[in-house]
């Protein structure tokens, strides 16, 4: 295996470029946003225009707001490297030991070394890669398990498929709170598949004030980086724009490529693009606490025993057979009283200001795109949010996703054993 496993950055041995001489060394800029490229499976073809994309959307900052990115890509020469893309350039460019983006340690060693070199009043965190949601190896750290969360390293510098190593979202939440210390995040944006995931957002609450991203798949072009890099900078913490922009920029590429974005046939994801949230962290203690008490009025139909209705419910994600991501505002709106649903939806709301409906989007999943069409799910009735539902069919899954759910903290309120789990 060409790559190999690191648990420090070797220093001493790496080498920079030029260096920005428009700043001096003690400015502190008024926010650092770091993009962490996962680049070494197939999405590696994407991460050239990506970069551009990048260069573009740079052009519009300001001297204090420094762009960074940490990339290791498949099928180049190039070793990973850690840069500032500044005025649509690359600059400052520091070449890094070999490792797997799928590693925690990598990724905790990347975050603090841009932080101690573009020390910031905030910081913002883009997940860029593969992404499966909450689902968890049953080993720590990097896992070849089927079963992953975030990153999809090949280990052998290929593009061949999503990749054998991935990283488990408690130990990225551990990576990252060890790399900004006292300094939480303002925001973390997958731009990968599966992340407005209830579960991960309540595992990553203490280290981010926002996740942002998709509760479904996400094209393989990903974020429109020209339009959302100065969304990622905005002061008051209100990222509605990167999601409108994000939401925009997939309805009118569906709209007018039809013969190069599509499901079945050219044309039928006109009026589509793919559902989006911005969730507050601030407020998910309390809404899992109402999703706690909601649950226990269908106390019956939650547990092994029980018949939670899933007909024609809006899911986001399967893995192999199993539809395994529903969207849980639409499910609870199926099976709760409509007094219990409207009290609860109080406190999704806060904690979910922001989203962007799509009844479909583009999938590589054939019987996820045959039953799009039978989704019973208005826009006032989703909530773009996914969340995992116990059932019994998972008892076959390795692990057992009815027992591996559990190991979330989210699941400290829910407590989904005294349901028989």
């Amino acid at each position: 295996m060409k790559k190999i496993l690191i648990t420090i950055f070797l220093l001493g041995t790496l080498c920079s470029c030029h260096h920005n001489d428009d700043e001096s060394d003690d400015t502190i800029a008024r926010r650092t946003v770091f993009i962490y490229m996962a680049a070494e499976n197939n999405l590696a073809s994407f991460a050239d225009d990506d970069l551009d994309e990048m260069k573009e959307g740079s052009k519009s900052l300001a001297q204090d707001q420094n762009l960074v990115i940490y990339i290791d890509r498949a099928q180049s020469s190039t070793p990973p490297f850690l840069a500032r893309i500044y005025k649509g350039e690359l600059i400052d460019t520091l070449f890094m030991p070999e490792g797997l983006a799928a590693d925690p340690t990598v990724l905790r060693h990347a975050l603090a070394k841009a932080k101690e070199l573009y020390p910031a009043k905030s910081y913002g965190l883009i997940l860029w890669g593969h992404g499966s949601g909450w689902l968890i190896s049953e080993s720590d750290s990097i896992s070849r398990a089927s079963s992953r969360a975030y990153g999809g390293s090949t280990g052998d510098n290929t593009s061949y498929g999503s990749g054998k190593y991935w990283m488990n979202i408690p130990e990225m939440t551990e990576a990252i709170e060890t790399a900004m210390g006292n300094d939480k995040l303002k925001f973390i944006f997958g731009d990968c598949c599966s992340f407005a995931c209830l579960e991960v957002a309540y595992e990553l609450r203490n280290v981010t004030d926002y996740v942002l991203g998709s509760p479904a798949e996400v094209p393989d072009m990903g974020a429109p980086f020209e339009l959302t890099v100065p969304d990622m900078f905005v002061e008051n913490d209100d990222y509605s724009r990167l999601i409108d922009h994000y939401y925009d920029y997939y309805f009118d590429v569906f709209q007018n490529k039809k013969n190069m974005y599509y499901n079945h046939t050219p044309g039928d994801l006109a009026g589509y693009s793919l559902p989006l949230a911005a969730i507050k962290t601030s407020e998910l203690d309390n809404l899992a606490t109402a999703t706690a008490r909601l649950l226990n009025t269908i106390a019956d139909k939650v547990s092994t025993s029980g018949n939670l209705n899933l007909e024609n419910a809006m899911y986001y994600a399967m893995y192999g057979s199993y539809r395994y991501s529903y969207d849980v505002g639409n499910v609870l709106k199926l099976n709760v009283a409509s007094e219990d649903f409207d009290n609860w939806k109080k406190n999704f709301d806060k904690a979910v200001p922001h989203r962007k409906y799509s009844s479909k989007w583009m999938s590589a999943v054939s019987l996820l795109i045959s039953e799009m069409d039978d989704f019973n799910v208005q826009e006032e009735d989703c909530s773009c949010v996914s969340m995992f539902f116990p059932s019994n069919t998972y008892d076959h899954t390795r692990p057992n996703w009815n027992k591996a759910i559990q190991t979330y903290q989210w699941d400290s309120i829910i407590q989904w054993a005294q349901y028989g789990w």
